[in-house]
């Protein structure tokens, strides 16, 4: 559709549209009558300016849904590299085709109409000066996603301007809706592709954090559907899901161990806790809930992914 034909078809809708109001027109024949009528008066006046009826005119060699898949590269990479493989390659692909942000969220979340507005608002209004900002994670029946809440920094309570523009200072934050600047990604490198799952998140957050700060856009708005709104921890886990607690303990621990000796050892003495409190608070697969702990704990204390980085392909 060229712009002569689509001009003439957006003058016929707006026009049918006020006789439909103004002529009270309520029953599907009068609707039909008047579309019609107007339809004829356009083809008419056409005709009386000389104009080319728009069945005659030349055919766009793409149209509009064409025109608008060329923005679109969909990569299916054919592997199960986890969420935090997914996202690595996510970021990667962004630095090289020369993008500025990528915006990370899962394959279950929903934006809102202007999630992505508010974002590029808020890139706009801090001028760039940040490392990512997160959208706030809701459920489907509109409460706050359980897994999905940031940690909030007390330092924002300093950050008046930033707070009555609903920036609020974050130390971390979930890939669910992640909208990562590219120039720090490009020095802090990329997502640990290792974690494979759980952790990748929070570890990533705190290597940006280190260059820039992050915020949480209280405007960006997501809907996370998940099954349910209800956080799973090892003792009621589902028996599926057991195995993949593994990559929680195994990453936490590293994270940790990369922070501090006394934060891994706060971390150790809580998993301990977990681990003599699992024969009492789980009604099922006790001791394959205790070796997951045990095992995460003691593959984390080992476990050395290194950071890669990304450049700018040249073209």
């Amino acid at each position: 559709m060229g712009s002569a034909e689509l001009g003439a078809n957006i003058f016929r809708i707006t026009q049918t549209d006020a006789l439909l109001k103004d002529n009270n027109v309520n029953t599907e024949k009068e609707a039909c009558n008047t579309h019609n009528k107007v339809g004829k008066a356009v083809r008419e006046t056409i005709e009386k300016l000389g104009g080319t009826m728009p069945e005659k005119l030349p055919t766009p060699e793409k149209s509009v849904k064409e025109l608008e898949n060329e923005k679109i590269t969909y990569i299916n990479t054919g592997a199960n590299l986890g969420g935090a493989g997914g996202f690595n390659f996510g970021v990667r692909e962004a630095i090289e085709r020369g993008y500025d942000y990528a915006w990370l969220m899962d394959d279950d979340t929903i934006p809102t109409e202007t999630a992505l507005e508010s974002l590029a608002n808020k890139t706009e209004l801090l001028k760039g000066d940040f490392s990512f900002l997160s959208s706030l994670c809701k459920w489907t029946d509109g409460n706050i996603a359980t897994m999905n809440k940031q940690i909030i920094t007390y330092e924002y309570i300093f950050e008046y301007e930033k707070i009555y523009n609903n920036l609020l200072l974050v130390e971390r934050a979930s890939f669910v809706s992640f909208y990562v600047n590219l120039s720090v990604a490009k020095k802090v490198g990329l997502p640990y592709k290792e974690f494979f799952i759980y952790g990748d998140d929070w570890e990533y957050c705190l290597r940006l954090n280190n260059e820039k700060k992050g915020y949480l856009d209280l405007d960006s708005v997501v809907i996370h559907k998940m099954a349910s709104n209800v956080g799973a921890d090892i003792y009621n886990v589902g028996k599926d899901r057991i195995k993949r607690n593994y990559f929680n303990y195994r990453n936490l621990t590293f994270t940790y161990r990369k922070r501090s000796k006394r934060e891994l050892f706060k971390f150790l003495l809580e998993c301990l806790y977990q681990f003599v409190q699992v024969p009492f608070k789980a009604k099922n697969h006790r001791l394959k809930r205790m070796w997951t702990i045990m095992k995460g704990n003691i593959v984390g204390l080992v476990f050395n992914p290194k950071i890669e980085y990304a450049e700018v392909k040249n073209k």
